[in-house]
């Protein structure tokens, strides 16, 4: 499909099919109780997600100084210029939407498992939590953040730091021109490979596909509607 990985559509590393939370755990999870209907604000400048309007509507933002060029396992996708924002309707609010997920790059497309990812299954059975994750499982070529929209008690999941200068020599993929455009992992299902290790100081993504067996778990969910994936984000 496209650019999109062959990860599979569940954890480890990926977004939960719909049901209970991997392991059970309430600690990844964040309830909270929808706001009042309103536009959702955007670091782009987008007005074009609004909440209680029905729709599960997903918000792109380019925060890099070149422009981006995004794409989905649901959507075509687009270009964003440095700055810009653009909005992508992937479905009513109440529907189930298993196992999504969304990525960018700049330039030349470096090709499936070569992005990082936002992963995401909407609108579950479990009290209509929205689960979500970053993941640099398979590899990492942006920084994301995945932000919940007019839900402040969810969790912000942001990893700002650009991973690629010093990748390790085993993970380093070059584009047609050698340029530098991806930290691939060696062997997603190891811990211990230098590039996992390498992707673990942000807690906030998965760093291997196991990583959710540790404390705090990159895994995430929230009864929410809107979307926020940010390219290049501030650090936190």
């Amino acid at each position: 499909m496209g650019g999109m990985p062959s990860a599979g559509g569940a954890p480890p590393g990926g977004a939960p099919p719909g049901g209970a939370p991997p392991g059970g755990s309430p600690a990844n999870v964040a309830g909270a109780s929808p706001s009042a209907a309103g536009t959702a604000p955007t670091s782009g400048g987008a007005d074009c997600a609004r909440d209680g309007d029905g729709r599960t509507t997903l918000v792109f933002v380019n925060g890099c100084s070149a422009p981006v060029t995004f794409r989905g396992s649901d959507i075509q996708g687009g270009v964003l210029a440095p700055g810009a924002a653009s909005c992508m309707d992937i479905g009513s609010d109440v529907e189930a939407i298993s196992s999504k997920r969304y990525w960018g790059f700049r330039g030349e497309d470096p090709g499936g498992e070569h992005h990082s990812l936002a992963e995401f299954t909407f609108n579950t059975t479990f009290n209509d939590f929205d689960w979500y994750n970053i993941s640099y499982v398979d590899a990492f070529n942006l920084p994301l953040q995945i932000a919940p929209l007019v839900r402040p008690k969810c969790k912000v999941l942001t990893c700002a730091s650009d991973f690629l200068a010093e990748c390790p020599s085993v993970g380093r993929f070059e584009d047609s021109a050698g340029k530098l455009v991806s930290c691939v992992s060696p062997d997603r299902d190891n811990a211990m490979s230098p590039v996992a290790l390498y992707f673990d100081s942000c807690d906030d993504a998965y760093s291997w596909s196991g990583d959710d067996r540790d404390d705090p778990s990159p895994m995430r969910a929230c009864a929410g509607e809107d979307w926020q994936i940010s390219f290049c984000p501030a650090a936190p």
